[in-house]
């Protein structure tokens, strides 16, 4: 397939000029979903970076084994099995170049062209398009305020039967909508998928981020036969410009992803796997976390708030329990595309949330983002886009 059929899907979206848009001079943006910068312990990470330079330089400027520097291997599987209650050795987890190369890798590890893989609907653009690329049919399976419904995936694999090669979920604060998986859909899911030889791809890049409880237990908890691909990330727990995540699978699984990182990139950064490890023994990680949840959880509050105040009753939202999203609905018949363009202009961009829709014609939602904006930029740039929507859906 040549090149440009096989991005020319992406074409209708607005999510790479709404990006464009956000860095034009005196735009409000709520479209990035990337983490604040002011959450980046700065201090801290020189201290890491010294200490690993001066004491374990030439080791930390090398080549590390393709699953990642052990150290660091080691420290998760602690921390999966602290956290999470769920237990990988060290040969079962391995470090990649952010999450996104974790999704890039299943998709080269499970799918081959013509095959079905399955999403929430809507779902994470980035994991659609990495496993869009190998030229895979992507099924959206429908949801409710509970997770992924079970009846929408028996659907689906009755009528792609024999052609499912893969199931992506985003369980935890999903981006883009902002909701998690009940505790009684995660195990209804797990004992029903696992009468099925199907891999469970589970991005949990935003389930440590809960603001008033304790992280849900992943699908990974529930996986009895080993089915479950785990893919967790630094990247909103600490910071992203390290490039680090990390990916946990049942060695037979395993198996695969070394021989594809092995030929991706041979392995990850070896120096920032290093000072993460370090940073992870001489800070309370966890302490961390709470500083950001509580950030986000005000930020949340603030932006909830602001749409309560300005927005028209009509446009109607879900505050979520974490994460950095909230996502809302426009009446029927109403496509937030229009407004994109409307509100860019008047000085606030967002994602519209037909991006998040790989093969459904939906256009009245759309994705705001709360975690890099100000108490004082959120309110007027909500008071501005409230206006806005409430003229547009006016005409």
């Amino acid at each position: 397939m040549e090149f440009a059929k096989r991005v020319s899907w992406l074409e209708d979206t607005s999510m790479v000029e709404a990006f464009d848009h956000q860095d034009a001079p005196g735009m409000i943006s709520f479209a990035a979903g990337i983490p604040s910068a002011e959450t980046y312990p700065l201090d801290r990470i020189r201290e890491s970076f010294d200490r690993v330079i001066s004491e374990h330089g030439k080791q930390a400027l090398s080549y590390c084994s393709t699953l990642g520097y052990l150290g660091l291997r080691e420290i998760m599987s602690e921390r999966m099995k602290n956290k999470f209650g769920i237990e990988y050795g060290t040969d079962e987890i391995i470090m990649t170049s952010g999450s996104q190369q974790g999704l890039d890798m299943s998709g080269m590890a499970f799918i081959d062209p013509g095959d079905v893989v399955l999403f929430e609907s809507p779902s994470y653009l980035g994991a659609v398009s990495a496993l869009h690329s190998y030229q895979a049919s992507l099924v959206g399976v429908p949801t409710d305020e509970e997770g992924l419904t079970i009846e929408g995936v028996r659907a689906a694999l009755e009528k792609y039967s024999g052609r499912v090669r893969l199931i992506y979920v985003n369980p935890d604060f999903q981006n883009p909508t902002g909701r998690s998986w009940s505790d009684n859909r995660r195990r209804e899911f797990m004992e029903f998928i696992s009468d099925y030889d199907i891999p469970v791809l589970e991005d949990a890049a935003y389930g440590e981020l809960a603001f008033n409880e304790v992280p849900q237990k992943p699908l990974a908890y529930y996986d009895k036969k080993g089915q479950v691909i785990y893919v967790g990330t630094f990247s909103k727990i600490f910071c992203p410009g390290m490039r680090v995540a990390w990916l946990c699978a049942r060695n037979r699984i395993m198996d695969k992803y070394l021989v594809i990182k092995s030929a991706a990139d041979l392995s990850s950064s070896t120096i920032s796997q290093w000072e993460i490890a370090d940073f992870l023994r001489h800070n309370d990680i966890e302490k961390h976390i709470e500083g950001i949840t509580s950030l986000y959880s005000h930020r949340c509050d603030v932006m909830a708030e602001g749409i309560k105040k300005y927005f028209p009753p009509e446009v109607t939202f879900r505050k979520p329990a974490g994460g950095i999203f909230i996502w809302l609905s426009l009446p029927a018949g109403k496509d937030a595309r229009v407004l994109y363009k409307k509100s860019c202009d008047a000085g606030v961009a967002f994602i519209p949330g037909t991006s998040f829709y790989p093969n459904a014609d939906v256009h009245n939602e759309l994705r705001l983002n709360f975690s890099n904006t100000t108490d004082e930029e959120s309110d007027r740039g909500l008071k501005i886009l409230g206006r806005v929507t409430e003229e547009f859906l006016s005409e």
